[in-house]
């Protein structure tokens, strides 16, 4: 789950503590859900990791190396060795680590096992919860692998990011509610690129988590209050506030107004409209046609959002 803007996040993880306390409404995983899923050295599998962590997924939007972010933007596969920091306002900040395979600095000395629970289930490798920014919980278990198949192979990076800092507060919140944040369902084992509503659903639901900023959110609990993906609440970014629009097909959503040409080739430009605009126009600019049809195809599907208005709690 992302959730963005100074205050959201951390009023979630305190007014949930006061909500909740000790109580986890999160369902812990099976042991057969995650057995066997491990990295592998088959080049499909790594290009395909290599694919999802610089395109859809956008692993690199968070995890690259602020210092060269210019590099970034402009293209350039850079190394992942994190640094970026979240400011979650009250709650305190989080830093968002080195994911390259040094032993020390990165995840080069965390078991498979350590990091298939940490992106399906948010639990760090100390058995703890982690801040819930990353929404991949419903990824197929093929493309788990292949991610972690990627990041076994990229060259380590022997510089730590900087320690996340969490308030007295923040971590309260994390230790009282934030625990396992689990798959509603089973994910699917494989997921096979197709130009189809179904795998565009799978693409903007479990691995470029679009409904993450494009659906309006409380902002005391971070839950979804408005209509999938017919537009998010405003976010407060160094660059100014921002507000996700409408993707739904309607006149004013962005599936009603271009055709799927005008769609793809809206990606293709890999520039953003507006300057500091929180959108990862860079590396969805680098998903294939096939996926951003899927994408398009299955935005075509959702209901129209023309009237509705659901204020953020």
């Amino acid at each position: 789950m992302r959730i963005q803007g100074r205050y959201s996040l951390g009023c979630v993880l305190i007014t949930g503590s006061l909500l909740c306390g000790l109580a986890s409404c999160a369902r812990m995983p099976a042991v057969s859900e995650t057995a066997g899923i491990q990295a592998t050295s088959d080049p499909q599998a790594i290009e395909r990791g290599r694919y999802l962590v610089y395109g859809p997924a956008h692993c690199v939007a968070c995890h690259g190396a602020p210092a060269r972010d210019e590099e970034r933007l402009a293209g350039v596969e850079g190394p992942l060795s994190g640094g970026k920091p979240f400011d979650l306002g009250i709650a305190g900040t989080v830093v968002a680590p080195n994911i390259t395979s040094d032993p020390i600095a990165g995840i080069g000395g965390a078991p498979d096992g350590v990091l298939v629970m940490s992106l399906r289930y948010g639990i760090s490798w100390h058995g703890r919860p982690l801040v819930p920014l990353m929404s991949f919980a419903e990824l197929s278990d093929d493309d788990l692998v292949a991610v972690l198949s990627y990041l076994r192979s990229v060259p380590p990076v022997a510089q730590s990011a900087p320690p996340s800092d969490l308030s007295v507060l923040g971590a309260l919140g994390m230790r009282l509610v934030v625990g396992p944040q689990g798959p509603s369902e089973r994910p699917a084992v494989h997921k096979t690129p197709a130009p189809t509503a179904e795998y565009g659903r799978y693409l903007v639901r479990s691995v470029a988590n679009c409904r993450g900023c494009h659906t309006r959110r409380s902002t005391i609990t971070g839950a979804f209050t408005g209509a999938e993906l017919a537009g998010g609440t405003p976010l407060h970014e160094p660059g100014g506030t921002f507000v996700p629009p409408d993707l739904t097909p309607t006149a004013a959503g962005i599936a009603g107004m271009h055709s799927e040409e005008e769609f793809i080739a809206r990606f293709r430009v890999q520039r953003r409209c507006v300057e500091g605009s929180p959108m990862p126009w860079e590396e969805f600019a680098r998903m294939s046609d096939t996926d951003l049809a899927a994408v398009y195809r299955y935005l075509r599907t959702l209901p129209s959002a023309a009237g509705v208005e659901v204020a953020a709690r």
